[in-house]
């Protein structure tokens, strides 16, 4: 049973969930004590995210669908590195040397394409995207994107599989908006075309996954830090138990937001209550 679980590729899998959470929260931090970003107005920033979320989706399955080029989707992911690399630099270094390292972050991506190299920049990448977006939306508003993202999430695997035709589709395109968790040390040398799930050598992690805490966390800074880790804490216990699912022989995709929204919800209320 202990060899089943896998709880070697769980301890790679947290190590890499809970560094992204911290980077994140630490940057959002630091943008909240400078106020450097104000918080949209409720209503319509649900409504713009919403709209701006579906015509993303729906304009990412119709490039994959028609566009088979990879060189869109290599810009795409280029300019996420880059902008959220940017983001998280900014905190440690001026922003021309913020900029520098990006840039470099960036060509080390493509130029040395493997585990190691994706990793490595969406750790960055989703760190500061995440901080941004969670300073931008009001709690309130994260609440409602959350819920709505959590229906669409089981929606898109079990009804439509439109989330499991976006995966593969950018998988194939050698660019896939997932951190690869490697079962063995040795396979962060692996080319990321290679890394492919199923093999028992990796599993792979949706950027929305790692994100969605990091942005829930940093909007609930306004109750005090405390409450974010317990975000945080909650969202992990969310990750175990995707794993535990994940480890059972017949299950296959299934949506890994909810029960991470879930229990970041219940670690905020116990903050709440406790704190």
């Amino acid at each position: 049973m202990a060899d089943d679980m896998r709880w070697k590729l769980f301890l790679n899998e947290s190590i890499m969930f809970l560094l992204i959470q911290a980077i994140g929260l630490y940057v959002g931090y630091r943008f909240f004590l400078q106020q450097m970003i104000i918080p949209a107005e409720t209503t319509s920033s649900i409504f713009t995210f919403l709209i701006s979320f579906a015509v993303a989706t729906v304009g990412l399955i119709l490039l994959l669908k028609f566009f088979k080029t990879r060189v869109f989707f290599k810009f795409l992911l280029a300019f996420l590195i880059f902008v959220g690399a940017e983001t998280v630099f900014l905190v440690f270094v001026p922003e021309e040397a913020a900029i520098l390292i990006a840039i470099e972050l960036v060509l080390l991506r493509f130029v040395w394409p493997n585990v190691f190299s994706q990793n490595l920049a969406l750790i960055f990448a989703v760190s500061g995207i995440s901080a941004t977006l969670g300073l931008f939306f009001s709690f309130e508003a994260v609440l409602v994107i959350l819920a709505v993202l959590s229906v669409y999430d089981v929606i898109a695997v079990y009804r439509t599989k439109h989330m499991i035709t976006l995966f593969k589709g950018l998988l194939e395109k050698g660019v896939p908006f997932s951190i690869i968790v490697p079962d063995r040390a040795g396979d962060v040398r692996a080319q990321v075309k290679d890394a492919q799930p199923g093999t028992g050598r990796f599993l792979l992690l949706g950027t929305g996954d790692i994100a969605f805490p990091i942005v829930f966390a940093v909007a609930a800074l306004k109750f005090g830090m405390l409450s974010s880790i317990s975000i945080i804490l909650g969202a992990f216990v969310g990750l175990f138990f995707i794993h535990l699912i994940l480890m059972q022989k017949k299950v296959g995709a299934i949506p890994a937001l909810p029960p991470i929204v879930f229990f970041s919800l219940i670690g905020f209320i116990i903050s709440l209550v406790v704190f």
